[in-house]
């Protein structure tokens, strides 16, 4: 830099009233040695207000200068208003999408239902490489994990025709319910294939439109925008689903719902403690009081129970129901409901004390928000397979709710 330039510039900082001793002695330390360069002007020109029009002059000046000598591409831009930072509120810098953030993100979906440290594709693979009776899941005729069951296959396609529509009403007279209902559920209620009162009735009896709307119109409300609570999810949409199912069916009797908060024990060691939501279970009638009598203990606890949590003890689980909410993952719900039925299985080995041979296909129900999916369970010797899955639909509507009602039932 030649010495005509340094002096316009030790001319033009002359000039100018620097407001903060810290940029002042760094500008004469540079001066006295000679060494200011053009990228520390514009550094100081970018923090220093101007106060006067011979300082802008002086300004405009300087940058042609070093323009022409140093061929310089940046321009100086008009200065900023130095603001006193101590007197204004402070707030944390918003949150970027960094790794560790990530890392934290995936680690609370992971402590979902106590699952504590795994994630759920890693409690599946877990599941999947077990070295005795290994749990897999698997698609409806998917013959990888050998053929699909003949009961399981029945079963599928008895719950396949009410997913479909058929025979899910049974009303003597339609038209009477039809005032009450929307435009489209209007439509779709007069299907023809869809009332068929003999064959509904031998299921349950037919609640009352006001009791669906009821349950429709708060599921449709929960799930507006950002939605609610898992908690309250289930408190106000599933659990009355449930129990007006239970209420309506002709084993209304014999069956309870029981809201299960205790972990499953007899769980593998290598898995996390799972629990389901709710449970489907039978009221002890004599037979099963009298079979209470010679029951053993749970292992691991000092009291009886039919099944593995001694939730619900005295009644055996027919039924195991996972319920999430609207936001929560599908994939979340596979292994939870997996590990705690493996470990349900298990007792009943205990119980049946012979668990060689096939087992009776099981069911299992899911549901994630509104939408509610059937899978079917067979056991071997060999491996559990989880049959997947039958789209049961949702709470959407008033007729698809029917569908869910009619295949509780």
């Amino acid at each position: 830099m030649s010495t005509t330039s340094i002096s316009d510039i030790a001319v033009w900082i002359d000039s100018v009233q620097i407001p903060q001793v810290s940029y002042a002695l760094c500008s004469i330390s540079i001066l006295e040695e000679r060494q200011l360069t053009v990228f520390c002007a514009f550094s100081s020109n970018l923090l220093i207000s101007p106060h006067t029009a011979d300082d802008k002059e002086n300004i405009r000046l300087g940058s042609k200068r070093r323009i022409m000598q140093e061929d310089v591409d940046q321009t100086p831009r008009p200065s900023k208003r130095l603001r006193d930072l101590d007197s204004v509120p402070q707030f944390p810098p918003s949150p970027t999408k960094s790794g560790s953030s990530v890392a934290v993100s995936e680690a609370s979906e992971a402590e979902s239902h106590q699952s504590g440290r795994l994630s759920p594709i890693k409690q599946l693979q877990l599941l999947e490489d077990l070295e005795e009776h290994p749990v897999v899941f698997c698609n409806f005729d998917d013959n990888e994990e050998g053929e699909e069951p003949k009961e399981v296959t029945a079963m599928r396609t008895a719950i396949q025709q009410f997913a479909d529509g058929v025979g899910i009403l049974g009303y003597d007279d339609i038209d009477t319910v039809l005032p009450a209902l929307p435009p489209i559920d209007r439509m779709r209620f007069k299907h023809s294939w869809a009332n068929n009162v003999e064959r509904r009735s031998v299921l349950g009896s037919m609640p009352s439109i006001t009791q669906i709307l009821d349950i429709v119109e708060t599921a449709r409300k929960y799930d507006h925008g950002s939605g609610v609570s898992e908690d309250e999810w289930n408190s106000e949409v599933q659990h009355p689903l449930l129990k007006l199912a239970r209420n309506t069916s002709r084993h209304r009797q014999t069956l309870d719902i029981h809201n299960v908060i205790e972990p499953a024990s007899l769980a593998r060691s290598a898995l996390p403690g799972r629990v389901v939501d709710y449970v489907v279970a039978l009221t002890p009638d004599p037979a099963i009081k009298q079979a209470w009598r010679s029951l053993r203990l749970l292992p691991g606890a000092s009291i009886k129970s039919w099944n593995h949590t001694t939730r619900a003890r005295h009644n055996p689980i027919a039924i195991n129901i996972e319920t999430k909410g609207p936001m929560k993952s599908w994939t979340d719900g596979k292994p939870q409901i997996a590990i705690w039925t493996d470990a349900w299985m298990k007792r009943l080995a205990l119980i049946r004390e012979n668990s060689n041979g096939q087992w009776p296909a099981l069911r299992l129900l899911i549901a994630q928000g509104h939408d509610w999916h059937l899978l079917i369970v067979s056991k071997t010797d060999q491996r559990m397979t989880i049959w997947e899955q039958v789209d049961i639909r949702s709470t959407r509507s008033c007729f698809d709710a029917m569908k869910v009602l009619t295949v509780l039932h």
